[in-house]
């Protein structure tokens, strides 16, 4: 496969919906549509540890970021003779046991993927580096007019950090951000007659006699409104967290073992973000260098999509071989060891106004939370009702 397509393909699997830029429609034969991406890790950490199947698909086709793949077997090995099948959690993703194969620091990891027709992929083992650690994550806050509308708002976040005396210099870091934030389900927009509301079943409420009722369910026998004690929404409070940008790891020309004011992009100040909080966990992982290439090119391509100047070169490397078959293969299985950095940005450390947003249909305003469950109200992030286990209220 020639570099660009390799590099666009593999891109359409991994990228995330944060570019605002104009679409650009590439040539891409459907015959580099039966590409087979691979995207695992095993840390230091307790599992368990993931490993994802795509395929490649054409940026014309409904889904965009790849259509996951069933594998007939997955097994992960270490370099002592240790080995675990991964267990099918859904289409496309497998998983060790939360008590299987945990990663040590000095051993070398590779997996195995055995396809339903036949087909095998192996990765090239990879040795897990220590870390080194995150010394401090710090801020400054950013103002700035856009092009439409009122004067934006920013956190920018940067590490500093340094590398495990005696590792190397290959470091990826991944900024983690979660912020808790409350919906109002009952105000969901009807589908017919538009701007009605029809609450969903989980925000506690029911529309009764043309009125909003809080505590008020369907009765399944009666098939009539019914007020139920304790009814409450169970789809109002959620923990949302955006995807990644882009990969940030380290400049080798630049590294001497430390690494001073490394910018990790920035955090949008606005109603959700700061409804109550905000979580910036910095992730710092070692890499082999097969692996720092591949993120490496990752990064660089992820920053050519986004310039209206440069343009999208290279190929991404894989550490993955295919079996002779016609399937190509692409994307890695990696091992890392990590360290964690965790600071809360909170709403008394804004002083500026934020807009709070404006729900109008047919000229009647409400104003307040988005009207929609919680857990869908922010597609292209990861939004849950459960608590993280490690979150400091």
């Amino acid at each position: 496969m020639r570099p660009l397509k390799r590099a666009i393909l593999l891109l359409l699997s991994w990228v995330v919906a944060d570019s605002c830029i104009e679409r650009v429609d590439f040539d891409i034969p459907d015959s580099y549509a039966n590409d087979l991406v691979v995207d695992g890790q095993i840390t230091n950490e307790p599992g368990p540890y993931v490993v994802n199947l795509k395929r490649v698909i054409n940026v014309d086709a409904t889904s965009p970021l790849g259509i996951p793949v069933d594998a007939k077997r997955i097994i992960i090995y270490d370099d002592l003779g240790t080995s675990e099948v991964l267990s099918y959690v859904k289409p496309g993703m497998y998983q060790t046991d939360p008590g299987g194969i945990q990663g040590e620091i000095g051993r070398t990891y590779h997996i195995r993927v055995e396809m339903n027709d036949g087909d095998v992929f192996e990765s090239i083992p990879d040795k897990m580096d220590p870390v080194g650690a995150v010394d401090t994550v710090y801020y400054d806050f950013e103002s700035y007019q856009s092009t439409v509308g009122p004067i934006q708002h920013a956190y920018r976040i940067y590490v500093d950090a340094h590398r495990a005396e005696g590792g190397n210099n290959y470091i990826r870091w991944k900024l983690n951000g979660t912020y808790v934030v409350e919906t109002l389900p009952q105000y969901t927009h009807c589908p017919d007659p538009p701007c009605a509301w029809c609450p969903t079943a989980c925000s506690g409420y029911l529309m009764v006699n043309g009125e909003l009722k809080e505590g008020y369910a369907i009765n399944p026998v009666t098939n009539e409104p019914e007020y139920v004690i304790g009814l409450k929404c169970t789809c109002c409070r959620c923990w949302v967290t955006p995807p990644e940008a882009k990969p940030k790891v380290n400049d080798l020309q630049l590294s001497n073992g430390r690494f001073v004011r490394v910018d990790m992009g920035t955090i949008p100040v606005n109603f959700y973000t700061f409804f109550e909080k905000y979580r910036v966990q910095i992730v710092q992982m070692s890499l082999s260098r097969n692996a720092f290439d591949y993120w490496k090119a990752i990064e660089s391509q992820k920053d050519a999509i986004g310039s209206l100047f440069q343009p999208v070169t290279g190929e991404i490397p894989t550490n993955v071989n295919d079996s002779q078959t016609a399937r190509g293969v692409q994307g890695i299985f990696y091992a890392s060891a990590v360290t964690k950095k965790t600071i809360y940005l909170t709403k008394n450390m804004i002083n500026v106004s934020v807009r709070v947003p404006q729900d109008d249909c047919n000229a009647i305003l409400r104003s307040g939370a988005i009207g929609m469950d919680c857990r869908s109200a922010f597609p292209g992030s990861r939004s849950t009702t459960e608590k993280p286990a490690d979150w400091v209220d």
